[in-house]
């Protein structure tokens, strides 16, 4: 059962799509339509993209939101006490 953080490791999971499919951040960023900066910005955490961006880059890495909230979801799990 995953617990809710209010700060999910989000941009991690990004960035482990985006490594596992052989982008680079510059590659990624431009099927997404977001600056490599920006796109580097939002794996480290440090900026909130809004749905519209996140569905971008989630379109040009090729991950569907399914595959995208299992993997945030797993990331962000309790390991059982």
């Amino acid at each position: 059962m995953a617990r809710f953080d209010p700060d999910p490791p989000f941009g991690s999971v990004l960035r482990q799509f985006r490594q596992e499919r052989g982008f680079t951040i510059e590659e990624a960023a431009k099927r997404a339509q977001v600056t490599a900066n920006y796109l580097g910005d939002v794996e480290r955490g440090q900026r909130n993209p809004t749905m519209k961006v996140v569905a971008r880059i989630l379109a040009g890495l090729r991950v569907s939101w399914a595959e995208f909230a299992r993997l945030l979801d797993d990331a962000d799990a309790v390991p059982p006490s």
